[in-house]
């Protein structure tokens, strides 16, 4: 579990290979804060790791980080006027993180 950061919020465990995602996507200025939610394990898997984007919220954005057949619901806090602006950029380090 992720401990010594700012923006990051652990009340629960993060799936260990999004850790560096989610430290990376911490630096981006306009998030104000990042809660990641319990793990779900589904009834169907996937074989690789993906970053999905769900919808826009009041006070954000939610995504879900999924992982074979676990997935986790990630809510990242941010103001109104800067959603698509930080969807962007998180898709932008994402893709970079993928890359390597």
């Amino acid at each position: 579990m992720i401990s010594p950061l700012k923006k990051i919020r652990t009340p629960h465990h993060c799936l260990k290979e999004f850790e560096k995602f989610l430290l990376e996507i911490e630096k981006i200025p306009e998030i104000q804060r990042i809660i990641p939610w319990p793990i779900q394990r589904q009834q169907k898997g996937t074989s690789d790791f993906r970053l999905h984007f769900s919808y826009f919220i009041e006070t954000g954005l939610q995504m879900n980080m999924i992982k074979w057949s676990t997935a986790q619901k990630l809510i990242i806090v941010c103001g109104k006027e800067s959603k698509e602006i930080v969807l962007e950029k998180i898709n932008s380090v994402w893709t970079k993180i993928n890359e390597k």
